[in-house]
């Protein structure tokens, strides 16, 4: 007979060692406790080792141990953690990015141009991040902006040696082009079209850190929309009220989220924007006429480099540019800043949920309690009746010790069968 599998097992996230009972929302709390949070992107350094060939899975292997940089180790088992023991509380899809991006030193890091309007802008935006002023334009800057706009896939950016358009993905395009910021900085593009209002969806700007791809069912000719999260988001619109339009108010759920990871543009002919038309997040201005006049100036000529950069920063891109690859740099042994903002994030949404799932417990177990109103009031009745019934009592004992039949008992009749007794007190 094969012996009965052992029910315990190794788990060095365990909570307790008993077997209490422990709400959900409490295990919760006490595994997010555990995670060690990357306060500041100094962490404890550990000696940096490279990943032998020999050790390299194949990806065709179930259950491949993934090798994690020994500085990442104890955040990327807290992180699993956390995903196991509070996986309602949490981005699923977000903290598995976040989980990647802790498997390297230097992860890629994802970034998502959206536009409320057809996709040419956003890929003129596009362009002009990642246009190269001291080259001659190559082909993929013009192929960028002549891709259908009748296609409602989104576009990825990726960097590769050579161009190529690979449209088999249901999903998304991939365009991979030879972009020095994109290899040098290790980022990857998404352009997507977005129409859902933050306070429809009712995650605020946290929406555009998980934005949708609609993938057709091709059973019932609807869509299913698959997240693709991402460490940071620009949005891009036009005129003040398309970026209002976009922009949750400051009092929605999920303000917090900084310039950081969200921030937006607007394509206006104006280089500034008056106080009053800023909300919570930057809305930076931006003019793409003038950014691309000022890259064409320049490469027809070194001279014009003084025109050149009068316009560029005319144009506002130059904030732009400067947010694009922030938190993109790679240090040995420590959380890239992308991927360290978002794993903050995600831990402060998760404290957010489980505190807000303790508040509605213990509302709920308010309401189940009986009010300290009527509690008082049920306390007198019983009080008064609790006397009501010792008056009572007492009168009826009084009349009983001094009625005749008690009188005939005398103490030495006690010794007195129950039977004499009976019948002597029936006796007149």
């Amino acid at each position: 007979m094969p012996p009965s599998p052992s029910l315990k097992r190794i788990n060095p996230l365990s909570l307790h060692a008993t077997n209490a009972y422990i709400c959900p929302s409490c295990r919760a709390r006490n595994v997010f406790n555990r995670i060690p949070r990357p306060r500041n992107s100094r962490l404890q350094a550990y000696p940096s080792t490279r990943r032998a060939a020999s050790t390299i899975t194949s990806v065709t292997a179930v259950n491949a141990k993934k090798d994690i940089p020994p500085a990442f180790q104890a955040l990327h088992d807290a992180l699993s953690g956390l995903q196991q023991e509070a996986a309602i509380y949490t981005n699923l899809s977000q903290l598995q990015l976040a989980l990647r991006g802790l498997e390297s030193e230097n992860g890629v890091t994802r970034i998502a141009l959206l536009g409320n309007h057809d996709g040419r802008a956003t890929r003129r935006l596009a362009r002009v991040l990642l246009a190269d002023p001291l080259q001659p334009e190559p082909e993929w800057e013009k192929q960028i902006t002549d891709i259908d706009d009748n296609d409602g896939r989104a576009l990825l950016l990726r960097y590769a040696k050579r161009l190529e358009l690979d449209q088999r993905h249901p999903l998304v395009r991939t365009l991979s082009l030879p972009s020095p910021t994109l290899q040098n900085h290790n980022i990857e593009i998404l352009i997507q079209r977005v129409s859902t209002q933050p306070h429809e969806s009712g995650l605020g700007a946290r929406m555009y850190l998980t934005p949708g791809l609609e993938a057709p069912l091709s059973a019932t000719g609807r869509f299913s929309t698959i997240t693709y999260p991402v460490h940071k988001a620009l949005i891009q619109a036009r005129g003040l009220d398309g970026i209002q339009a976009l922009l949750p108010p400051s009092s929605s759920k999920g303000s917090r989220v900084g310039d950081h990871m969200v921030t937006a543009v607007v394509d206006t002919p104006w280089t500034s924007l008056s106080a009053d038309n800023q909300s919570t997040y930057s809305i930076n201005p931006i003019n793409l006429d003038r950014a691309e006049e000022a890259i064409r100036t320049f490469r027809k000529s070194l001279d014009n480099s003084f025109n050149y950069e009068h316009a560029w920063f005319e144009s506002g891109m130059p904030r732009i540019s400067a947010w694009l690859i922030d938190g993109t740099e790679s240090l040995p042994a420590i959380v890239k800043p992308t991927n360290q903002r978002l794993i903050e994030t995600l831990t402060a949404n998760a404290e957010e949920a489980i505190d807000k799932e303790e508040s509605e417990q213990l509302q709920e177990q308010a309401s189940a309690v009986v009010p300290n109103s009527t509690r008082d009031l049920m306390n007198m009745y019983l009080a008064k009746w609790a006397e009501d019934a010792h008056t009572e009592l007492r009168n009826h004992l009084d009349l009983a010790f001094t009625s005749k039949s008690w009188r005939k008992l005398t103490w030495w009749k006690l010794f007195w069968r129950v039977d004499d007794v009976t019948k002597r007190t029936q006796q007149k």
